[in-house]
């Protein structure tokens, strides 16, 4: 079955709309989690399309976004991996695996099936690139978003610290691996 949406790699030329909604889409994750003046500095040092364009210039990091096929430019949401190799935390246990620094959706999308064609991607992208595998730290108290990366093969492997400004909330660090 196809997916209604079309994934494709973002333009660093054109990060503003991109910056855009990581902004709106972390503020609806986490506007009732954090105290709204640390939001505001996590995304202004997180967000910035400045900072993003950089990033993906220099190959730090890549971002997929997905459209609506018939609205290709409405953003539904995006999954931003991590390139630099040998960051992975020891529990990881494979030296070369990628970070999926990010997964986020827009709130109107979420549900619409443009999250698990974002995670798809990302885990094509981590066998094209001869990494496969993949992890992410989710906030322990986002049951639904803990279970949707289950679906798609995420195991969980030990808690971590999750920081927004100062203070610092429980993730679970979670991992995918091609085969498994």
């Amino acid at each position: 079955m196809s997916s209604p949406f079309t994934v494709k790699a973002a333009d660093a030329d054109r990060v503003a709309p991109l910056s855009r909604l990581m902004s709106r889409s972390f503020l609806a994750a986490y506007g009732d989690v954090a105290p709204p003046d640390r939001l505001a500095r996590h995304i202004s040092t997180q967000h910035d399309a400045g900072l993003i364009r950089e990033r993906l210039r220099e190959g730090q990091i890549e971002v997929w976004v997905a459209n609506p096929e018939n609205d290709s430019r409405a953003l539904a949401g995006y999954v931003q991996l991590g390139l630099e190799p040998g960051l992975a935390p020891e529990a990881v246990s494979e030296p070369r695996a990628i970070e999926l620094q990010r997964c986020y959706m827009a709130p109107e999308w979420i549900g619409s099936g443009a999250a698990a064609a974002l995670i798809t991607r990302a885990q094509q992208r981590a066998i094209e690139l001869e990494r496969p595998c993949l992890y992410l730290s989710v906030y322990q108290l986002a049951p639904r978003a803990v279970r949707f990366y289950e679906r798609h093969g995420f195991v969980k492997r030990t808690a971590v610290a999750y920081r927004i400004d100062d203070i610092l909330y429980d993730d679970w660090l979670m991992v995918w691996r091609a085969g498994a």
